[in-house]
């Protein structure tokens, strides 16, 4: 008897390839962008890849923020500032500075003084900054420079991401005002990109630190850190404290990790980009003393971006050596310089910044109430703390315990962070939550003038803080005014800024940052004038500080409490367990939610005077006479004698006109104007990139095509004829490169590449079928060989042992003998015909007879898989009857 079939099955080597489908699933990638002064770097998150930074066009894991216009061309990052060395006046670089800038702005005289050449005019509407492009008729302002540099991160982004990206995180530097962050967001938007939060370069660097060191957290004592970055432009420092603190979800609580930034410090224009340019004019008084020339190379602006790239280049250099020559061949009437440079030298050039380095330092922890012995290590970020003399002076001055930590990346960190919180505020990822809290470094306070009761007397201005020095934020702020009935209006800008000197309060620009005139105040408190039953409580105006540290006035309303008869009826049952569910799922408001008063009083009332100085705190202020106890929509009963009275809280919207006093970016025509010329200039460099693309496929298939006709197996799938036509086109095209290609558009050089490939895509194709068809075959026979196989098994067998029918055996049967005629016969044509003529066998056909074999042969193993075979029965054997043993 044979061995039945599903016994044996596992000896047979199967022949079925199988094949693994991947549904290609776009996920929804983001970005963030650390756009520096100097450098700008971008991290993705996407499916599958968690916190990556995107590499540039040269493999490079930070692009220089330049941008270059030169001959219709633009250009940016390496190839921008090599434009710049030969044409400075092209090539625009530091231009993040200038953001929400007016002409008049102390820091737009110095990037006129550091960078003469550059051609800056006042805008004819903001008064802003405006590039104008050499003879051109061509401006642009920094808001559109910005947009294209954050357009080239975006492709970056993409090209490492493999799909297309629409939002991302932006880090700007924490001194950014008002005025600096809204141009920020409208340089995103020309750009296409929308925004998910602006977010502190430096508290950014503190959430990347944290989010891979949460385990060293605890709930009852905080964990403080500074982190020192002095980047190109300036140096921030922040004091922030991390702390496991539980989350307010009353159903499952659990411990989730806080950042909170507690106090800045900053100094703007200490930097690399002021010790280079110090190292720049001391190498260029260096040269004119050699004498040379008679020319002096300061005037010579070619000659001053050269020696500003070697500057560069030499203080990078004598971070790590004690001594370097700078060398530039050509500097100025084709004489070379060459100077020997020590880091004493520099140090000594540098002497007054390197005094300043502990300054920011002291600030922050000034503002943050602590002393050095609480903070547990001194962080360094920002290429510029790589300055050996940096971290000396920070050793000395700061007199701290624990050594400098180095740990930080100091080129990715920020943006890395900032990719965290993309993630986080993405609605295509799930990360483990982490709690930022950022701190408002300038104040805001809203003034305004108490209601007139004598007409004679002149009215009094009050002025009640809205966001205190170091207030966290985003936070939600109410201000109420309890004595204004008529229409008014009141004004909201910055505090009081003793922390900072004359220069950087000038340097913020305005200090009023809006004007709000309310209408309607009038109209409607005398909806309620006379009604009994009614105690109006107030205007009250909705503040936010939101995530990007933008002021925003939600809407402003008169509240009026009520007193009304209630329904006689008890609240169902049904209903009472409704609402005591539905309170058991509110949950915690969010941060935002979380609603601080500011109230309007008189400034002889010690009572209210302690309370607005009591109302910047973070912890919410309790007090019996306040009305912020009342919550809006909300009910109070009366008494519990009086169950038929209740109090319901009305809500009257009043009319706001809300005019902005600081620089305001282009808004309306002068937008979509920006919009259009970035979209234009993006059309041109896609044209020149296609041409660039066309250009180098048609000279690459000329090169290939001539060397390919060399090798033997291309050679003899061609004829004479056709060889000879094919080397012709060749030349031909060739010659028209050189005449007139190069100048040619992107679908001329296209066509030819057509005309190219017509002629030897015949010979290409023979080519592969002579030598795939051989593997092929071997595939197909092996493909024949199992399924005979499986066929003698199955005959071997009865079909009792067996899932097929003979139907089913018959067919495989039949398949197998035609497939294995067919072949034998196609095979000996082939071998009959020369090389140059088209094949009668082809790959495809081999292909489709392999797929039909392993299509019947997949069929069989599924049934087979799946069937499971009947267990015999054994004969029963009957007992005999022990006649030793009596029945009772």
């Amino acid at each position: 008897m044979g061995i039945p079939f599903w016994k044996c099955v596992t000896a047979l080597t199967m022949f079925l390839v199988l094949s693994l489908h991947i549904a290609n699933v776009h996920g929804l990638a983001v970005m963030s962008i650390d756009i520096g002064s100097e450098w700008m770097k971008v991290a993705i998150v996407s499916p599958g890849v968690p916190m990556e930074i995107a590499l540039n066009k040269e493999s490079k894991r930070k692009t220089p923020t330049a941008v270059a216009f030169r001959n219709g061309e633009r250009t940016f990052g390496e190839d921008a500032l090599t434009v710049g060395v030969r044409f400075p006046s092209n090539c625009y670089i530091y231009f993040l500075d200038l953001l929400g800038k007016k002409i008049d702005n102390p820091i737009v005289d110095l990037y006129k003084k550091r960078f003469p050449y550059y051609n800056i005019i006042p805008d004819p509407k903001r008064n802003t900054v405006l590039f104008k492009h050499g003879e051109s008729d061509d401006y642009f302002s920094p808001e559109e420079l910005v947009a294209m540099m954050l357009e080239k991160a975006r492709e970056f982004a993409q090209d490492s991401a493999g799909q297309a990206i629409n939002e991302a995180v932006i880090s700007v530097p924490g001194y950014f005002g008002q005025a600096e962050r809204n141009a920020m967001l409208k340089a995103a938007e020309i750009a296409g990109i929308k925004v998910l939060q602006l977010i502190n370069s430096y508290t950014a660097a503190a959430l990347n630190y944290g989010i891979f060191r949460t385990k060293s957290f605890n709930e009852t004592s905080p964990m403080y850190m500074m982190f020192y970055d002095m980047g190109a432009y300036g140096t921030q420092v922040s004091v922030v404290s991390y702390q496991l603190i539980k989350s307010k979800d009353r159903i499952a609580p659990e411990l989730q990790p806080h950042l909170a930034v507690l106090g800045v410090g900053y100094e703007r224009n200490l930097g690399g980009l002021e010790m280079q340019l110090r190292l720049r004019d001391y190498l260029a008084s260096k040269f004119n003393n050699l004498k040379l020339t008679p020319n002096d190379v300061t005037k010579n602006t070619r000659s001053m971006a050269k020696l500003f790239k070697e500057a560069g280049r030499l203080k990078n250099v004598l971070s790590a050596n004690t001594e370097h020559f700078a060398q530039i061949e050509g500097l100025i009437d084709e004489k070379d310089m060459r100077i020997k440079v020590t880091r004493e030298e520099l140090e000594e050039l540098c002497k007054d910044l390197f005094d300043k380095v502990v300054i920011p330092a002291k600030r922050a922890l000034e503002a943050s109430g602590l002393t050095i012995e609480l903070i547990e290590q001194v962080m360094l970020s920002g290429a510029g703390t790589r300055v050996p003399r940096v971290q000396d002076r920070l050793v000395k001055d700061l007199k701290s315990n624990q050594p400098l930590g180095r740990s930080l990346n100091t080129d990715e960190a920020a943006a890395l962070g900032a990719a965290y919180k993309a993630a986080d505020l993405s609605n295509g990822f799930k990360v483990k939550a982490f709690i930022t809290k950022d701190a408002t470094l300038f104040p805001i306070q809203v003034t305004f003038d108490k209601e007139v009761i004598d007409e004679n007397k002149p009215a009094k201005q009050v002025k009640r803080i809205l966001f205190g020095h170091m207030n966290p934020y985003p936070q939600r702020k109410i201000i109420t005014f309890n004595k204004h009935q008529q229409d008014f209006d009141f004004t909201v800008g910055y505090a009081e800024l003793s922390h900072l000197d004359e220069n950087e309060i000038k340097c913020l620009g305005s200090l009023s940052l809006s004007h709000i005139k309310l209408n309607g105040v009038q109209d409607a408190y005398s909806k309620y004038q006379g009604q009994e039953g009614t105690d109006t409580k107030g205007i009250k105006a909705h503040f936010v500080m939101d995530d990007s540290g933008l002021l925003i006035l939600q809407n402003v309303e008169l509240l009026v409490e009520k007193t009304v008869t209630a329904d006689t009826e008890e609240e169902s049952t049904l209903s009472k367990i409704g609402n005591t569910i539905s309170n058991l799922f509110k949950g915690p408001e969010e941060v935002l939610k979380e609603e601080k008063p500011v109230h309007e009083a008189p400034e002889e009332d010690p009572i209210s005077q302690a309370f607005n100085n009591t109302t910047n705190s973070t912890e919410p202020f309790d007090h019996t006479n306040s009305t912020e106890q009342v919550k809006l929509n909300d009910t109070i009963p009366i008494s519990d004698s009086k169950k038929n009275l209740k109090v319901v809280t009305v809500k009257e919207t009043i009319d706001v006109n809300h005019e902005y006093l600081f620089v305001l970016p282009a808004q309306d025509d002068d937008l979509q104007s920006s919009i259009n010329k970035i979209t234009e200039l993006k059309e041109i460099d896609l044209a020149k990139s296609r041409k660039e693309t066309s250009l180098n496929n048609l000279e690459t298939a000329i090169i290939e095509t001539r060397e390919k006709l060399e090798q033997p197996d291309y050679s003899s799938s061609a004829t004479e004829i056709e060889t000879q036509s094919i080397l012709d086109k060749c030349s031909e095209i060739s010659n028209w490169l050189e005449d007139d290609g190069f100048g040619a558009e992107a679908e001329v050089l296209d066509s030819k590449f057509d005309d190219l490939k017509k002629i030897v895509l015949p010979v290409w194709e023979r080519t592969f079928e002579h030598a795939e068809r051989p593997s092929r075959l071997d595939a197909l026979n092996s493909a024949l060989n199992s399924s005979n196989s499986f066929l003698e098994k199955i005959k071997n067998s009865t079909l009792d042992d067996t899932p097929f029918t003979q139907v089913e055996i018959d067919t495989l049967d039949k398949l197998i003998s035609e497939i294995t005629n067919w072949k034998d016969k196609q095979v000996e044509e082939q071998e009959k015909l020369p090389k140059y003529v088209d094949p009668v066998l082809t790959v495809q056909t081999i292909a489709m007879k392999h797929s039909s074999i392993e299509r019947e042969m997949r069929y069989l193993m599924t049934k087979f898989t799946s069937w499971k075979p009947k267990k015999k029965e054994e004969p029963k054997v009957k007992k005999e009857k022990d006649d030793s043993h009596t029945e009772l």
